[in-house]
């Protein structure tokens, strides 16, 4: 079973990764920001596929960052179902390119459950997988902003209440 569960990481994060290539494709203002907004994704297929611990956090935090962002930052998954219902509807649909947001959100939707699995699957849990989670927690959402920043700076203010909360945090 747990070896199923690495290959569904694996198989979500490249169907992830493919939906990127494809949107990138489609729009080439945001190629760069997509070949960097992948690179989590491929690393946490590669890292499920040897089993390697840090794969069930990275992968949880990613696709669950991912389903925030374009969940309740902005209205993305939602316009690419209302897509989806269309062309389910009449047999056709007017933005192929916010069509793409459904099975990107199933995707990375995929992709956290069975990282969640994949995490609850493994024999031995120590102390050590919470500085793993505490740190994928920082690293994908500091990583996300950085190549926002540098590579689509005019979506930086979907970030806006993450940043005001980090500062609260910070005191």
């Amino acid at each position: 079973m747990h070896r199923a569960t690495n290959l569904g990481i694996a198989v979500s994060s490249s169907i992830f990764v493919i939906i990127l290539g494809i949107a990138a494709y489609w729009d080439p203002t945001i190629r760069v920001l997509h070949a960097f907004e992948a690179l989590p994704y491929v690393a946490v297929a590669l890292l499920s596929l040897r089993r390697n611990r840090f794969a069930y956090p990275l992968g949880f935090v990613s696709g669950g960052f991912w389903l925030w962002m374009a969940g309740f930052l902005t209205t993305f998954i939602r316009n690419g179902f209302e897509r989806l219902a269309m062309l389910v509807r009449t047999g056709g649909v007017d933005r192929v390119d916010i069509l793409i947001a459904a099975p990107a959100a199933i995707a990375t939707g995929g992709l956290a459950l069975l990282s969640l699995i994949g995490y609850t699957q493994q024999p031995a849990k120590s102390r050590r997988d919470v500085v793993l989670l505490i740190a994928a927690l920082v690293i994908v959402p500091a990583f996300f902003i950085a190549i926002f920043a540098a590579f689509a700076p005019q979506y930086l203010g979907m970030f806006t209440p993450l940043v005001r909360r980090l500062r609260s945090i910070a005191g």
